[in-house]
C-alpha cells in the first residue's frame, strides 16, 4: 500500500468517534489473531504422516510419537507415549494412533 493511502486512512481514523476507534482496534486485533493462527496451522507434517502410513500395520492399535521419519515411542497408552517422547528430548512430538 502506498504511503499516500496510509496517510488517508490515518486521517479517516482521526475523524472517528471514540466508540468507532474502539471497534476498529478490536477488528484489527481479530485480523492479526487470525493471521497468527493461520501461520501456526501451516506446520508441515508430511514426513510424520508418511512414516505412519508406511508403518501402520506394524503399530496397529497403538499410539505412536513421531518426529520427521523417526519413531520416538509407541504403546497402548497415549499419555505414556507422549511422556516417553518428551523424555527422549522432543518437547513437541507428533502423537497419534497408528490406526487399524
Amino acid at each position: 500500500m502506498a504511503s499516500a493511502d496510509i496517510d488517508r486512512i490515518i486521517e479517516q481514523v482521526r475523524r472517528l468517534a471514540p466508540e468507532e476507534r474502539k471497534q476498529l482496534r478490536a477488528e484489527l486485533a481479530r485480523e492479526e489473531q487470525n493471521t497468527f493462527s493461520s501461520c501456526k496451522a501451516s506446520i508441515d507434517l508430511s514426513r510424520e504422516l508418511r512414516w505412519i502410513e508406511e508403518h501402520r500395520a506394524e503399530y496397529a492399535g497403538q499410539w505412536v510419537a513421531v518426529r520427521g521419519s523417526r519413531l520416538l515411542s509407541s504403546g497402548r497408552d497415549g499419555k505414556k507415549v507422549s511422556e516417553a517422547a518428551s523424555a527422549a528430548g522432543d518437547d513437541r512430538p507428533f502423537v497419534t494412533t497408528a490406526g487399524i
